[in-house]
């Protein structure tokens, strides 16, 4: 997927907006979401690289500042996906050394969800979910958790992902790190 200027433009005024209204912790119980999200990542040591039930897409750019931005596309769901929640970690951080808040949808903002062939934003169901950071670096480790709960609500899924991403998009690579072997939780 490519961002002409003005996709990125229209991207980085929606990012802003929600910066300003929407990643400010709401109450103690959205700061713990948060670190209980962010630790099941940390603890996490089962890792794919790809989902059998969405695509992961993404795109990294580089702004005048100096600066890149990092877009991670998760849609094209191949099962109902309700009550969605991703995280990202960015470079294995322990959450005692984030200095900045993680890329998320659903922790501190309402959860979406994606169904395969419909698409009523209004209600919730939406075509994909993007996340986005920034970063000093081209070049960026990420992990991410995505939870979603089935069509009853009842049973929770959560799957670990873990990828490279810098300026091509993302790095392929065959069995890089032991400890990040295929699965999930």
């Amino acid at each position: 997927m490519k961002f002409t200027d003005m996709n990125k433009k229209l991207i980085a005024a929606s990012l802003s907006a929600l910066l300003l209204t929407g990643c400010a912790p709401k109450n103690t119980t959205d700061v713990t979401r948060y670190e209980t999200y962010y630790r099941a990542i940390e603890e996490n040591t089962k890792f794919l690289s790809s989902s059998e039930n969405y695509t992961v897409s993404a795109e990294m750019t580089q702004w005048d500042d100096g600066t890149y931005r990092y877009y991670v596309i998760f849609d094209e769901t191949k099962t109902a996906m309700y009550d969605i929640v991703i995280m990202a970690v960015e470079d294995g951080r322990p959450y005692e050394e984030a200095v900045k808040m993680m890329p998320s949808s659903g922790v501190f903002d309402a959860p979406s969800s994606m169904i395969p062939g419909q698409i009523n934003s209004k209600s919730g169901y939406v075509k994909g979910v993007i996340v986005s950071g920034e970063c000093e670096e081209d070049s960026i480790d990420l992990d991410f958790m995505v939870e979603w709960k089935d069509k009853g609500k009842k049973d929770t899924v959560r799957e670990f992902l873990s990828f490279t991403l810098n300026m091509e998009g993302i790095v392929k690579e065959a069995d890089s790190d032991e400890n990040r072997t295929e699965g999930g939780e």
